[in-house]
């Protein structure tokens, strides 16, 4: 079937195509058969003509050379694959992603040397690509990844918005990421030359000849146009036409995009622009626009939403035209009357994690495969080629096979994908998503980008009395300040201060020792006449953030035992994790808290706990410029500070003094209720269960101490709040017998600890003189016990903060709104997880299939594992392909296919509102 906008490109219009070579007309052999004659396919076997006789290699196209992506592409040839290069370092390690991006380069330089080695040069030039902002909240990315790139070895840079509307001649971008040399290439011309040298060097090309059947083995069997095809090696280079051999059906999506190409554009616009017509741009988006001028001066633009093949309508087609015509008048007003005279489309074949599929094909011997491009076809093409045919050359010239690079995609097979109605709905949902995200992004609040000005200091200000305030803080304040009083007073200042840290525990103690073994001078105040127990799961998992705080072997001293083994069991499947190196920890709070609390004082703080801070100091214009704070004698005075932080907890009075705003909101469903025992020794491990509705764990605190935590619905915990000891263990037997017996011959110390409706949200995190860090800035379910660790990792990006820029305002606020992205961006997955697990009802059957589809894969336990331990993100692990195999394993276990989808649909649409709802900070999560 034809759509608008899937004939021939410009690019064919321009040059019209040499007659059809003939279709196969007999059974034929060759050495090496060729199925596909795009780039690809042409260039493997041009490059084959350096090991065999060209009579040796046989391509077999279905239509005629050039007529998919290939001729259909911008050509714009640039660097990168797999995601941007800071997402690479993260999922393979700096090394191998130095290796993939390098491999990239590589690319280029092949398509450069296959170009020039044909008699016309196929109108190749040099010149940039930029990576275009195409909202505030995609620079900050951007220039992780330049600096990424700069670290590893490669030359790139980052230019701000004058820098990038100098280069391309439009304002409507925020920044750029600079790659300085890329390739540009007519790549129609390019598959045409390549066909003319093909043929006089003797290879055969059979055009109008569709390979519809294929054998492996040794001769390969082809079926290709109604004839038999012998060949020792077959090279399957078909890329998004794959799916029709019965090929990589579950393993790639097939999708169609989309080109505008305008009239030449008169040198007077494009002067008027400001753009000299160099290089090339694609924007920040997932689905980007990209844009090159050709050697002719027509402005090519293209991208919008892809569209799933499968789901391709006309007026799916006539809506991304519409919309690329808005899109080009956007970025280039001085062009408007530049008409559009081309519209055009290619098919595309993409993987789930972006990574091309070099080799052989499983199960058919003889056969390999080169494709999924995941568009970088035209760079990879051409260095595939040149590492494949070799290859080919030795196995059946017998030299033997020369090696393939160790790079991610020379792999035989890719990670699963939907298939099926329900499949190509939920990639259907996935892509809207991507795109609604991309449409949104731009409509941030500016405060994400242009964060408030902070009031800090010049220079370090050193702890002194002062016997007045500074000028900027005189406004009036009541002699007996309200609670919450937000307003600065005229009674004088009693201590001056660099930063006050409101609330002493786990993020304001090792916050304030960081901050004064800097140099600041830091005052640490807290309520509680510490150290007092507090809403906790005590667990901490893994000893890195102890140890990189300096407190471990501290707290191990006190006789915490190391935990090597954590035990989950979730109804009938039970788990078991081994960590001999990195084991947890379960402090009772009230060790945990004086220790870093020791710490801070040690590293020079000054801290004063049973002392309440009541109000706020403000300066004339708003600003917070310290805190009032009562003691317990009742006696109130003021602290000047040029940073107030509050560290104080979920119910955090600094924040609403401030009138921080929330976001994401939610309540858990599950109430926490804990009891210290002591008495018996029981086994170093964390152990975890959750039967039916209800959770409980035992963890050891002591060398014979443990807490016993249970965490029902809320709705249910009425039972057990008013339970005497003997109550509240039958409670946990009914639960889990297993650690009710642990727990048995224990004595009781202390009474019932109880916490209900507690919230979850993110927070503004900062704003003109105040921060907030830890619970106080955002806050989990505790059902993942994760609380303690983000504390801690909240306090440590906050502290390398403000001690990289203190004294430079400017530098400061930039970096602060770089920690609060990070932060949402670091806890945001892990948060829905929480969100997820803390939910008041049984597992359900979607997650049963789900977590049964781990249980088969060892990798896959491991990441649980790690998403559990706080040291990976839950997106990593409840992936689409997870989605999809769950259902897939449900509906062939006889379950109805409309019910099991649509559960699936309901959490593919719930993701896809969570991401909407995360971008645009609702107040409340879905």
């Amino acid at each position: 079937m034809s759509w608008p906008g899937s004939a021939a490109s410009g690019w064919q219009r321009d040059d019209p195509r040499a007659a059809r070579q003939p279709a196969l007309s007999g059974d034929d052999e060759a050495t090496v058969a060729i199925v596909g004659g795009g780039l690809a396919g042409l260039a493997l076997a041009y490059q084959l003509t350096n090991h065999l006789p060209g009579s040796d290699i046989l391509v077999l196209e279905a239509t005629e050379v050039g007529s998919g992506a290939s001729g259909h592409s911008t050509g714009i040839v640039g660097p990168g694959v797999g995601g941007p290069i800071t997402t690479l370092v993260k999922r393979y390690g700096p090394d191998r992603a130095r290796t993939m991006f390098g491999a990239t380069l590589d690319g280029i330089a092949a398509l450069r040397r296959l170009a020039r080695a044909l008699p016309d040069g196929c109108e190749l030039t040099d010149g940039f690509q930029l990576v275009a902002a195409s909202a505030p909240a995609h620079t900050g990315s951007l220039r992780r990844q330049a600096q990424t790139l700069r670290e590893l070895g490669f030359d790139a840079s980052y230019l701000n918005h004058d820098g990038t509307a100098e280069r391309l001649g439009t304002a409507r971008y925020h920044g750029a990421l600079c790659y300085p040399d890329i390739a540009l290439i007519n790549p129609w011309l390019l598959v045409q030359s390549l066909r003319a040298a093909l043929l006089a060097a003797g290879v055969r090309i059979a055009e109008n000849t569709p390979v519809t059947g294929l054998t492996g083995g040794d001769p390969v069997t082809l079926t290709a146009g109604g004839h038999r095809v012998r060949a020792r090696r077959v090279a399957l280079t078909t890329d998004g036409f794959t799916t029709g051999l019965g090929l990589f059906t579950r393993n790639v999506a097939v999708i169609r995009t989309h080109v505008l190409r305008t009239a030449s554009v008169p040198p007077h616009l494009l002067a008027e622009s400001g753009w000299d017509g160099r290089g090339a741009a694609i924007d920040s988006r997932s689905f980007f626009n990209y844009l090159r001028l050709t050697a002719r001066g027509q402005l090519l633009f293209g991208g919008g939403p892809a569209l799933l093949e499968p789901r391709v309508d006309e007026r799916g087609v006539a809506a991304v035209r519409a919309r690329l015509v808005r899109e080009l008048a956007a970025t280039f007003p001085a062009l408007a009357d530049v008409p559009v005279t081309d519209f055009w489309s290619g098919v595309t074949a993409s993987t789930f994690d972006r990574l091309p599929i070099v080799g052989p094909v499983p199960g058919q011997a003889g056969v390999w495969f080169a494709g999924a491009w995941c568009g970088h076809g035209l760079a990879l093409s051409a260095l595939t080629a040149e590492l494949l045919a070799p290859r080919l050359a030795g196995v059946v010239g017998g030299v033997g096979p020369a090696p393939m690079p160790d790079l991610p995609w020379m792999r035989s097979t890719a990670s699963l994908m939907p298939t099926g109605r329900i499949g190509n709905l939920l990639l259907a949902g996935y892509l809207r998503g991507l795109d609604a995200v991309d449409r949104l992004a731009p409509a941030r609040r500016s405060a994400r980008s242009t964060p408030p000005a902070l009031a800090v200091p010049a220079e370090p200000t050193p702890v002194a009395p002062a016997a007045q305030p500074p000028a900027a803080a005189a406004t009036e304040l009541p002699t007996a300040p309200a609670t919450g009083a937000a307003v600065a007073g005229s009674r004088p200042v009693e201590q001056q201060v660099d930063i006050v840290i409101v609330g002493a525990r786990v993020a304001g103690s090792a916050l304030a020792a960081r901050l004064a073994a800097a140099g600041l001078s830091v005052a640490l105040f807290d309520r509680g006449d510490l150290p007092t127990p507090t809403l906790s799961t005590h667990i901490l998992h893994g000893t890195e953030d102890l140890r990189i705080e300096g407190v471990y072997d501290t707290v191990v001293a006190l006789g915490v035992p190391p935990l090597h083994d954590v035990r989950v069991r979730l109804d009938d499947v039970e788990l078991h994790f081994r960590h001999p190196d990195n084991p947890g920890l379960c402090p009772r709070r009230e060790v945990l808290d004086q220790v870093l609390l020791d710490r801070a004082a040690a590293a020079g703080a000054k801290t004063s706990t049973g002392t309440a801070v009541v109000g706020l100091r403000r300066g004339s214009d708003g600003t917070v410029s310290g805190v009032t704070v009562q003691h317990a004698d009742g006696s109130v005075r003021d602290v000047s500070a040029q940073l107030v932080i509050g560290a104080d907890g979920r119910n955090s009075s600094v924040a609403r003094w401030v009138g921080a705003r929330q976001y994401l909101t939610t309540r858990s469903e599950r109430a926490l209720l804990w009891r210290y025992f002591t008495g018996v020794r029981i086994p170093p491990a964390l152990l975890w269960h959750r039967i039916g509705v209800h959770i409980v764990s035992i963890l050891p605190t002591g060398p014979e101490d443990f807490v016993l935590i249970a965490q029902p619905p809320e709705h249910l915990q009425g039972e057990l709040a008013g339970r005497d000891v003997a109550g509240f263990l039958r409670h946990v037997e009914s639960v889990s017998p297993a650690v009710a017996e642990l727990a048995a011959a224990a004595r009781p110390v202390g009474s019932l600890n109880r916490v209900v409706r507690y919230p979850c949200f993110f927070r503004q995190p900062f704003g003109p003189g105040w921060v907030l860090v830890g619970d106080a800035g955002h806050a989990k379910d505790a059902t993942l016990g994760h609380g303690i660790n983000d504390a801690l990792r909240s306090a440590r990006g906050l502290a390398a903060v403000l001690t990289a820029h203190w004294g430079q305002p400017a530098a400061l606020s930039s970096g602060l709104a770089r920690w609060a992205r990070d932060r949402d961006k670091t806890e945001l997955a892990n948060y829905w997880y929480g969100q997820d697990i803390g939910r008041g009802g049984a597992v359900t059957t979607m997650e049963r299939a789900i977590l049964a589809g781990i249980q088969r894969d060892s990798r896959a336990v491991g990441r649980l594992d790690d998403v559990m331990g706080d040291r990976l993100d839950a997106d990593r692990l409840l992936t689409l392909p997870r989605l999809v195999g769950a259902v897939a394993h449900r509906v062939t276990s006889g379950e109805p296919a409309s019910v099991v989808g649509r559960e699936a649909v309901d959490l593919v649409q719930l993701a896809w509102a969570r991401r909407r709802a995360a971008t645009r900070h609702a107040p409340s999560a879905p």
